[in-house]
């Protein structure tokens, strides 16, 4: 059974890289108790890069019926701004936003937020969808990413959801450098590391020029004081 649900699951995940939009996004198709959907992720305004205004990009559709038969082509569901949340996960930082519902395009929602270091983003999604808990984990992929690979493979999440088709790849954020004219952009986060470790350095001076001139007084004083012994001991003796 497993392998004919693979075998009608395969032209519908091609339909569904067809009909992909033209920024590089994740597609996948979620079966979520007895219904199906599809969560479409990304970042916004690419090319996603470090110090530029992005965000979560998502898109939520329902499928009138299993992939195989529906071709992907589901209604977007509306007011999950209401339900759902996403956690932006850079490392050990994490912070939770709130979406923003498009005024244009029904189902489809925005967090943004700033990327100031380059490095691997997860969004995690979770609240309810029509009355079904959902926690959804998603990465971006560093290097190529291609928009157009089929993972078919199904993935249990939890006892209610399976992940059974997956679509392409949204990518990590690029460098800032690479986009400056006419010198290299430099990041908030090297401009921080620049004052940093100047300010680093200055302090290091500092204190080499005051243990420098510490040491100059102590030696002032111990020549002073050796002066004064000598100049006492060639003093001539008074009469007896």
């Amino acid at each position: 059974m497993k392998k004919q649900a693979l075998l009608f699951l395969a032209p519908a995940l091609a339909l569904l890289c067809a009909a992909l939009p033209a920024s590089a996004h994740e597609r996948d198709t979620f079966k979520i108790g007895d219904r199906y959907y599809v969560f479409t992720v990304g970042s916004l305004n690419e090319p996603f890069v470090v110090d530029s205004i992005s965000g979560v990009d998502l898109r939520v559709s329902r499928l009138p019926g299993a992939p195989s038969t529906a071709a992907g082509k589901g209604a977007p569901i509306a007011g999950l701004e209401r339900t759902l949340k996403v956690e932006l996960s850079a490392g050990d930082k994490k912070e939770t936003l709130a979406f923003d519902p498009s005024d244009q395009a029904p189902g489809s929602y925005t967090a943004t937020y700033i990327p100031t270091v380059q490095t691997t983003y997860g969004y995690r999604i979770f609240g309810t969808l029509e009355d079904s808990a959902v926690d959804l984990s998603f990465s971006c992929v560093t290097g190529e990413v291609s928009e157009t690979a089929v993972d078919s493979s199904q993935v249990k999440i939890s006892e209610s959801i399976t992940r059974i088709g997956k679509i392409g790849a949204y990518a990590c954020p690029g460098p800032r450098k690479a986009l400056g004219f006419p010198e290299p952009a430099l990041t908030s986060y090297e401009l921080n590391q620049s004052t940093q470790n100047l300010a680093g350095d200055s302090q290091a001076a500092a204190k080499q020029a005051a243990a420098a001139k510490t040491l100059a007084i102590a030696g002032i004083a111990l020549a002073a004081l050796a002066l004064a012994m000598t100049a006492w001991k060639r003093k001539p003796a008074g009469p007896r």
